[in-house]
């Protein structure tokens, strides 16, 4: 009986063990049930953008507000913020929109129900946030006004991603603008090169004139390049990138920088000794894959930031050297892949930045100068030709000491390559007679007087319909189509195509003023075919006409 009841009483201390664990267990069940509970209510509290709003009247004058649960996820607020504060709302709404919100409040106390409106405010953490605003007034039995009703939603996002479709269209629309432009100008350069190569020609050796001719030239070659830059930055893509020392692109740009930053500032260029980098970098000195237009633009957008950060005058250094980036630079900066590159320094005494416009400084359309004295396009066009080269780009500075930016670009082995050549060959001269159609009657009249003077026979067109039309008629004298690309009534492309089924051997050389990537994008051309791209000298237009004229004689022959 003992052991029976021992064995009683030790099965009910059993059962009542199991009872305290089940009931622990329903209660760690339970607790860990509303842990996520309230977890989702939190995270249901983050996600939520709208709330409602009550504000009650004494005398046209706030006295109580009431705010939803959700004002905290939305303004950072809770409601006994605002109950114990009626005007603290009115104070959250962004400065240059409280004139805006007044006009509203206003037109509610007139007993108006106006439209519903979008404003920033300032949350508690200090972000600005995009909110609609939408207010009904409250009126008593006897019709008076005693408050209003409101709905505020959290519309950030939807901003942000409008203000970014918005940029997106500018560019694209900057960068139609900018081929447009370019395109015009490339016309014109092509007759003023043209021309001036003409006249210098046929000047005596030792002519007075032929130094001033070789100032226009020069001029035409800068403007030129800007069309380049223009394209450049529009179309954000890289150029022709090709090995180039970096010491020697920055050498050659320092009489163009010094005349940029004028003569209020002291200028100081310290390039790596060839020594040092020689011993790091190889025989030739810091190597760097870049298109030297787009560096040289580099150079250009940050010297002038610099520049106007000194409006007073100040120090402008421009360095270059080497540098080994290792983990601790990639820890400090967030970005970067350790190796050895070559950097290029620019380094100023001026007004200096905050840490939150250094934040900002690389984004499109960000600027500190006034209106219309700056696009905040300059430093982001830096950023991202930067990157566009795989390489990084950093900015240090305080107010008033100050900023320097550093460009990073990875370096490579091998020799830069070799500057063309200062001598042009002599042009060869021909007797074939070519049919040109070109609408710009200034490059029409260059590149006819310049065939001429070489031998050939020039047969001109003014648009792609003429050209149709002269070539049926002078079918059998035409060995060598000089068309411009695009033109009214028919392009280059198209009576090229028209001609050809009537000869479908006949040689084509076309011109144009547009880029060569807008060409491919717009399927204006096939990759094959050849181009004279404008602005084009003399030199050079016969050349590629001997040139295409030539292919296949050979192997005729």
């Amino acid at each position: 009986m003992v052991i029976h009841g021992g064995c009683f009483w030790g099965l009910t201390g059993v059962r009542e063990t199991q009872k305290e664990i089940i009931e622990m267990n329903r209660r760690k069940t339970a607790e860990d049930l509303l842990r996520e509970s309230e977890q989702r209510y939190r995270r249901l509290l983050d996600s939520v953008t709208d709330y409602i709003y009550t504000v009650r009247l004494e005398n046209g004058t706030a006295a109580a507000t009431f705010h939803g649960d959700a004002c905290l996820a939305v303004t950072g607020y809770k409601p006994e913020d605002y109950a114990a504060d009626p005007l603290l709302w009115y104070r959250m709404v962004f400065e240059d929109d409280r004139k805006a919100v007044q006009d509203r409040i206003t037109a509610v106390l007139r007993g108006e129900t106006p439209p519903q409106i979008e404003h920033r405010i300032v949350h508690r953490n200090g972000s600005i946030r995009w909110v609609r605003n939408a207010v009904v007034p409250r009126h008593d039995e006897q019709g008076r006004l005693i408050g209003y009703d409101g709905l505020v939603k959290d519309i950030t996002h939807r901003r942000k991603v409008e203000e970014q479709l918005q940029h997106a269209q500018k560019m694209e629309a900057i960068g139609q603008l900018a081929g447009g432009i370019a395109h015009d100008f490339n016309n014109i350069l092509t007759a003023m090169i043209g021309y001036g190569s003409v006249m210098k020609m046929d000047m005596k050796d030792g002519d007075p004139q032929g130094e001033h001719i070789d100032h226009i030239l020069a001029l035409a070659d800068r403007a030129a390049e800007l069309t380049q830059r223009l394209l450049l930055f529009s179309r954000k893509q890289a150029g022709n990138l090709k090995p180039l020392d970096l010491n020697k692109a920055v050498g050659k740009a320092k009489k163009l920088l010094k005349s940029l930053i004028g003569e209020d500032i002291d200028f100081q260029l310290m390039s790596c000794p060839a020594s040092t980098a020689g011993a790091a970098a190889g025989p030739e000195n810091l190597i760097v894959r870049a298109d030297t237009a787009q560096l040289e633009q580099v150079l250009m957008n940050l010297a002038a930031n610099a520049r106007d950060a000194m409006p007073g005058g100040g120090r402008l250094i421009i360095e270059t050297g080497l540098y080994e980036m290792d983990d601790d630079f990639v820890r400090a900066h967030g970005y970067g892949t350790p190796g050895r590159y070559a950097f290029m320094g620019v380094t100023d005494t001026g007004t200096g930045m905050d840490e939150n416009t250094q934040k900002r400084v690389f984004e499109p359309f960000f600027t500190t100068k006034e209106v219309g004295k700056g696009t905040g396009l300059g430093l982001s066009v830096v950023y991202g030709i930067v990157k566009q080269h795989n390489g990084y780009i950093t900015v240090s500075s305080e107010p008033g000491k100050g900023a320097a930016f550093r460009v990073y670009l990875p370096i490579i082995h091998g020799e830069a390559e070799r500057e063309k050549t200062a001598e042009t060959p002599v042009p060869q001269r021909g007797r074939e007679t070519v049919l040109l159609a070109e609408d710009d009657a200034d490059v029409r009249r260059f590149m006819k007087s310049v065939l001429d003077k070489f031998g050939y026979r020039v047969i001109t067109a003014t648009d792609g319909k003429e050209a149709v039309h002269k070539y049926r008629k002078h079918r059998g004298r035409v060995e060598l189509l000089l068309f411009d690309l695009v033109m009214p009534r028919k392009t280059g492309k198209k009576a090229y195509e028209e001609i050809r089924k009537m000869t479908p051997d006949i040689k084509v050389l076309f011109s144009s003023g547009y880029a060569p990537d807008i060409i491919r994008q717009r399927a204006l051309l096939d990759d094959n075919m050849p181009v004279a791209y404008k602005p084009i000298s003399p030199t050079d237009l016969l050349a590629k006409v001997r040139d295409v004229l030539d292919k296949g004689k050979a192997s005729q022959g």
